[in-house]
């Protein structure tokens, strides 16, 4: 899948946003059926053991991860994008990566980008760098 890699890189992506939504949430919804939204319960069961830590730190640090790479570091983006991967974000990893790559990608193959890369000629905009 190169850069202009076209329907197909987006019929994937958007293949994993919904096994993204679908697989997580056939878990979460029985819970929160059964338990209500206890925060602090979730939290306990949530890192019970070293395992189920391992997955619960390893989720919550992809998170912050694809939140800074969208709001900070990859301006191929448009604003609006950016909001909906934070939000879809905020949903889980498996949510808010796959819709990312969707929207990156179909912004590759339409030739319609954020302030980015794909804007310097227009714009005179250049990526944000790191701090």
């Amino acid at each position: 899948m190169g850069r202009q890699g076209g329907r197909g890189a987006e019929a994937l992506w958007a293949v994993l946003l919904v096994a993204g939504i679908v697989l997580p949430y056939a878990q979460a919804v029985p819970w929160l059926a059964d338990h209500g939204p206890d925060f602090g319960l979730l939290l306990d069961e949530l890192f019970v053991n070293r395992i189920s830590s391992f997955f619960g730190w390893d989720v919550i640090v992809s998170v912050v991860v694809l939140v800074v790479l969208v709001t900070v570091v990859d301006t191929e983006l448009r604003r609006g994008q950016r909001v909906l991967v934070v939000c879809g974000s905020l949903l889980g990893a498996s949510v808010g990566l796959p819709l990312y790559l969707l929207l990156r990608q179909r912004n590759l193959r339409t030739g319609r980008q954020g302030a980015g890369r794909g804007a310097v000629a227009e714009t005179g905009a250049r990526p944000r760098e790191m701090p």
